[in-house]
C-alpha cells in the first residue's frame, strides 16, 4: 500500500508530478504531528479534529497534574479518533518551564508528547514523540 508524504505539495499535482510518497510509519508519524498542531475548529469540515494543547495556550494553570491527565485523555481520544492505522499502547505528557532567551528572558512552557504503539497493518512496534512551545503558559507546582 502507497501513502503520501505531509504536506501534500498541490502544485506538483498541477502540473501533473507525482508527490512524495512513504512508509507507513512515516505516514502515522505525519498524521499525529498533524492532530498535534492543528487546534480545534481549524479544520473547517471537522472542528473536532485536533489537539487541546491550543486551547489551553496563555492561560495560567493551577493544577498541573489535572492539566496533563486531561490533555493526555484528549489527545489519546483524537488519536484513536482520526488515526486508525495505529493501536495506541501508551500516550505520555510531560511539561516543563523553560526560560527563552530571545530578547528579554521569558518563561514558556515545553510539552513533551510521546505516543507508543503498534501498527495494526504490519504489528511493527510504533513510536512517537514531539515537543510543543507554547505560552507564555505557566503553572504552579
Amino acid at each position: 500500500m502507497e501513502y503520501y508524504h505531509i504536506p501534500f505539495r498541490f502544485s506538483s499535482i498541477i502540473e501533473k508530478q507525482d508527490h512524495p510518497r512513504c512508509e507507513l510509519g512515516e505516514s502515522v508519524a505525519s498524521m499525529l504531528r498533524l492532530i498535534s498542531i492543528t487546534h480545534f475548529g481549524e479544520c473547517k469540515s471537522d472542528e473536532t479534529f485536533g489537539c487541546e494543547i491550543w486551547e489551553h495556550d496563555f492561560e495560567n494553570i493551577s493544577n498541573t497534574q489535572l492539566y496533563k491527565e486531561q490533555l493526555r485523555k484528549s489527545i489519546q481520544n483524537t488519536i484513536e479518533t482520526y488515526e486508525p492505522r495505529l493501536n495506541i499502547s501508551r500516550v505520555d505528557i510531560q511539561i516543563e518551564q523553560v526560560d527563552s532567551q530571545i530578547g528579554n528572558r521569558r518563561t514558556k512552557s515545553r510539552i513533551n508528547l510521546h505516543v507508543k504503539g503498534a501498527l495494526l497493518r504490519t504489528n511493527e512496534a510504533f513510536s512517537f514523540t514531539e515537543q510543543f512551545y507554547i505560552g507564555p503558559l505557566s503553572y504552579t507546582l
